[in-house]
């Protein structure tokens, strides 16, 4: 197993995106990097956008750098972006499958440009060992969804692992964001930072999720062992899950058993993976808190080049996927 303890003053590392908690004089340090300052309730607009007002402190998000932010260059440097054609296209695609094994995909409301928001569900829930999986609560994360193609075709082509599995699959939260090339929404919403165990307390595009969510969680409470939010990383493969003392001996020991599993089959997460109690509106965190739900957070590396010197490809993110539903099979 690898590990990542990340302990800095004032400073929340998170390895999709680095989160620090500034006062005025340091912010100003910042200029003339890709800085984002929290304005309002996980809304995020650019630094040379905002009011800076000495001696007050700040949440800001610093992004990698890109040499482009132009889509048709973008593949032509990166492993080719999951778009959310690509997965309105895949869906339909598969849908007499998806429909002939039990299952349905659902339009369950729009995204504030007007998009379409999918679920895939069974037709009907059923109290038994349940998988639940999110997808690009992050726009501009697209390696998670091809790691959820490879996931998903597998569980659709194993009887005896849908006989004993049901999934929950919220494929792409943010789909404006995906569109974008943005980590966040149209209105410059972190969704991962838009949770609340009230949905009438969720911002934006959560709120439809979670009103889809909640009665499927209040039904099948302690049925859904397992809840996989798929994300996409600066430079490493990794697990976001709670440390130690945050809920349980047992329940940390619970999602060790599947990191250390998961490594034997994905040599690219190889068991690493980072504490991080998160904040307070993550989905892996409102979920634990107050579904007591075993959530953990799946990072691949986002923008992998074309041209890298350990063969990762599309296809090896499918295969990534392959490996979660091998682990869950094998723990289960």
């Amino acid at each position: 197993m690898k590990f990542i303890f990340l302990l800095l003053p004032s400073i929340v590392f998170a390895v999709c995106v680095h989160e620090k908690v500034l006062d005025s004089s340091s912010l100003k340090e910042l200029k003339g990097q890709n800085v984002y300052v929290e304005t309002s309730n996980a809304i995020y607009k650019k630094l040379i956008d905002v009011k800076i007002i000495e001696g007050q402190k700040y949440k800001v998000q610093i992004h990698q750098k890109h040499n482009t932010d132009e889509m048709g260059d973008y593949d032509s440097k990166y492993l080719k972006y999951y778009t959310y054609k690509r997965m309105q296209d895949y869906l339909l695609k598969i849908d007499g499958l998806i429909n002939s094994v039990g299952m349905q995909t659902r339009v369950i409301g729009k995204s504030i440009e007007g998009r379409d928001l999918y679920a895939v569900t069974p037709k009907k829930i059923k109290n038994k060992k349940t998988i639940l999986m999110f997808g690009r609560h992050h726009g501009d994360e697209g390696t998670a969804n091809w790691i959820i193609e490879g996931f998903f075709n597998k569980y659709l082509s194993d009887k005896n692992f849908r006989d004993e599995y049901q999934l929950i699959l919220y494929p792409m939260i943010n789909p404006d964001g995906a569109v974008a090339h943005s980590r966040y929404n149209s209105k410059g919403r972190d969704l991962n930072r838009s949770w609340h165990k009230n949905i009438g307390k969720n911002y934006d595009e959560i709120k439809v999720f979670h009103k889809d969510l909640r009665p499927i969680l209040m039904q099948l409470k302690e049925n859904i062992f397992i809840t996989l939010d798929m994300h996409g990383s600066f430079s490493r493969d990794f697990i976001y899950r709670v440390r130690k003392n945050y809920v349980s001996r047992e329940f940390y020991d619970h999602q060790q058993k599947f990191i250390d599993e998961l490594a034997a089959y994905d040599t690219w997460q190889n068991g690493t993976f980072i504490h991080s109690n998160g904040d307070k509106a993550m989905s892996r965190i409102v979920l634990i808190d107050h579904y007591k739900v075993n959530a953990m957070t799946h990072e691949s590396i986002k923008n992998i080049p074309l041209d890298n010197d350990r063969g990762r490809s599309v296809d090896t993110l499918i295969e990534q996927g392959v490996a979660i539903k091998k682990s869950i099979s094998n723990l289960y």
